[in-house]
């Protein structure tokens, strides 16, 4: 394990990204990028984050990746394809494949998706297998030895006086299985406190004690914070 010169560390042969991304071989994998969310909050919100997430995947075929994963939860709605949706998936889409190849995951909130994606051929999967490791969303239980995993939306926030910070993170987590966890591609969502919560959203975790989980920070590069344990008894000490 070590850290690169751009910002990047290694783990067991996997490269984890400053842009929420990980590479295995040829290929990175990114999750939950909840395109049309805009769409589904409360008010008049104008559609923020297309563009970012567009520019920070092609930020990551400069890596050198062949393949583009995404690991669940590509569109926001559960009910319905909403207009910002098939926008937004289709300008992703297209951008992507222009470029390099994509496949996807099928996440909880990709109902309708593959009318979208089937326009372009893509095959809306529902487990893909990656040199030893089994690439699924995570909402539900699966088997495997060596898993990765979104649904999560991991985070860590840490407290200065009167401000919080908030770093979407990576976790490692190690019993007799292994499972990565992504963080959120989505820049509108902020994820899940791991620190104060003690139940996960994802079954495959709840097996997995404290103490067994890693967590990696991002913050223009990738910070090892030690294990989940440890974390939560210094900030109780605070």
């Amino acid at each position: 394990m070590g850290m690169e010169g751009n910002g990047t560390l290694e783990i067991d042969g996997v490269i984890l990204l400053p842009e929420k991304a990980i590479i295995i071989d040829d290929t990175a994998i990114i999750s939950d990028l909840h395109l049309g969310i805009e769409q589904s909050m409360p008010g008049s919100v104008p559609r923020l984050q297309i563009r970012e997430i567009v520019e920070m995947a092609e930020k990551i075929f400069d890596y050198g990746i062949e393949t583009l994963i995404v690991n669940g939860d590509m569109k926001h709605e559960f009910s319905q394809n909403m207009p910002y949706e098939w926008d937004d998936v289709r300008y992703f889409v297209e951008r992507m494949l222009e470029i390099g190849k994509l496949r996807v995951v099928r996440g909880n909130h990709d109902n309708y998706l593959a009318t979208i994606l089937a326009k372009y051929g893509i095959e809306l999967e529902r487990r893909i297998e990656l040199a030893d490791w089994t690439i699924v969303h995570g909402h539900e239980e699966v088997e495997g030895k060596k898993l990765v995993i979104g649904h999560e939306h991991p985070s860590i926030r840490l407290r200065s006086g009167y401000s919080s910070y908030t770093y979407p993170c990576f976790l490692r987590c190690s019993n007799e299985r292994e499972v990565l966890v992504l963080p959120a591609f989505s820049p509108m969502l902020k994820g899940s406190d791991v620190l104060s919560t003690f139940e996960f959203l994802s079954p495959i975790l709840n097996s997995f004690s404290s103490a067994a989980i890693e967590v990696y920070a991002i913050e223009d590069g990738i910070y090892e914070m030690g294990d989940l344990k440890k974390l939560r008894e210094i900030i109780e000490m605070r």
